[in-house]
């Protein structure tokens, strides 16, 4: 695997995963501004950095990358209390993960927390992507990478089948599986996901705290870390200091920065 780690050793686990296009590259600013309390645990995805090429399309599916999610904590956390974040396809990635912590099938415990980024539950609403034939697609791959800023990409080819594969997918009844407290952290002005899927998400996880940093697009993660840096060190430390929620609050809490 090819797994990046940054920051205090010692500190809060998170492990994080990147978007379709990106890299663990995305999380280092975020990681690094939060270093001095947390240790990210950073993988690429197949035909993403030095990660291998995947052996076909359907290595590139959500399921696929939920059991290569899955391996990363079972290898780096082991027994110990941790988060899972994911920003954009990664939020589709966690989704389907917390199927296999509710079935069973996961040979390691849930995460203490999760954060879910620039992400919807219901890809099939959402368009990354117009073009249907593989060489405009190929094109249009390439053009969102550099409007989203994204200084080492994901291979196009991958992007490509991992798109058909997400395409037609739903996650909205797995929302139910995410039964530890949840920070989702959107942007207002989202151009790739509206902020309309963070709320419909915060509607179908029973322990949600919504964040939305007003007038921030999809990349927020690299354009707002500081805002998202600070809502997620103040989520931590209030799980971390209380102990596992186990029963939901009575009122959904919702934080804007101005």
């Amino acid at each position: 695997m090819d797994i990046r780690r940054v920051g205090k050793p010692d500190g809060f686990p998170v492990v994080a995963l990147h978007g379709i296009q990106g890299t663990n590259d995305s999380w280092t600013p975020l990681a690094t501004a939060l270093g001095d309390a947390f240790h990210f645990i950073l993988p690429n995805l197949p035909g993403r950095g030095d990660a291998g090429y995947p052996a076909s399309p359907q290595a590139c599916s959500a399921e696929a990358f939920a059991r290569l999610a899955s391996a990363v904590v079972e290898q780096e956390i082991g027994s110990r209390p941790y988060m899972l974040a994911g920003w954009s396809m990664g939020v589709s990635v966690i989704l389907e993960l917390m199927t296999h912590l509710a079935n069973g099938t996961a040979r390691h415990p849930a995460p203490l927390a999760v954060m879910l980024m620039s992400g919807t539950a219901q890809l099939n609403e959402v368009s990354w992507f117009e073009a249907s034939e593989d060489t405009a697609l190929l094109d249009e791959i390439r053009q969102r990478e550099i409007r989203l800023g994204l200084k080492r990409a994901a291979n196009p080819q991958v992007v490509a089948w991992t798109w058909r594969a997400l395409e037609p997918v739903s996650h909205l009844a797995h929302l139910a599986h995410v039964t530890m407290p949840a920070l989702i952290v959107h942007g207002s002005a989202d151009e790739d996901c509206p902020v309309a899927h963070a709320y419909r998400m915060g509607e179908g996880i029973r322990d949600a705290t919504l964040h939305v940093i007003p007038g921030a697009r999809h990349s927020v993660l690299t354009q707002n870390t500081q805002d998202v840096g600070n809502a997620m060190r103040a989520f931590i430390t209030r799980i971390t200091q209380h102990g596992a929620i186990s029963q939901p609050p009575v009122n959904r809490e919702e934080i804007h920065e101005d």
